[in-house]
């Protein structure tokens, strides 16, 4: 029974580790991006968001064209990763603490469903290959976002984050550069 217990929560524990792996929410990390017109910056930075008593970790995003967007994400006890829609006040998985292939969630509007395709996904950009990375499926189900694409993919990286997002014809956005502290 003893081995029993030991084998779960060392289970329960090595999952939290790595889905946290695949975003270090870190203040100071710094992600910059290619898209085939533009670019953005991530950067995690200073102070919380308290939301329903649960701490959000901030992240300034910043387009090439000038624009900026305030990102909120949180880990909970199970290593989930969470976003935090700022204006609907929502919130959705982005990295479910437990990754098994095949698993699938909807966002809490409604509009896209994720399904976890790989643990060990490799995805080649200009400047590296990022090998053994979680791939995650993104397909819209409501057509509401009409600029965005139907169906994608995006990878992450452990012990760096998302690396880029591919469609079946090639990259749609790819990690440049990053810092992390």
């Amino acid at each position: 029974m003893y081995k029993i217990v030991v084998l779960i929560v060392l289970s329960l524990i090595g999952s939290n580790a790595s889905a946290q792996n695949y975003s270090p929410l870190a203040v100071g990390n710094k992600w910059t991006f290619r898209m085939p017109q533009n670019s953005f910056v991530d950067e995690v930075i200073e102070g919380t968001l308290n939301y329903k008593g649960k701490n959000y970790t901030r992240c300034l995003r910043k387009y090439s064209w000038g624009d900026t967007d305030t990102l909120f994400s949180r880990v909970d006890e199970r290593g989930t990763l969470y976003s935090l829609d700022s204006k609907s006040r929502q919130e959705t998985v982005d990295i479910p603490g437990e990754l098994k292939i095949d698993h699938t969630w909807v966002s809490s509007d409604g509009a896209w469903r994720y399904e976890i395709k790989s643990l060990s996904g490799t995805l080649t950009t200009p400047n590296d290959r990022f090998e053994n990375c979680l791939v995650i499926k993104a397909e819209q189900l409501t057509g509401r976002d009409k600029e965005k694409l139907q169906v994608y993919y995006n990878y992450y990286a452990k012990g760096i984050g998302y690396v880029g997002s591919k469609l079946e014809k090639g990259l749609m956005a790819y990690l440049e550069k990053w810092e992390l502290k």
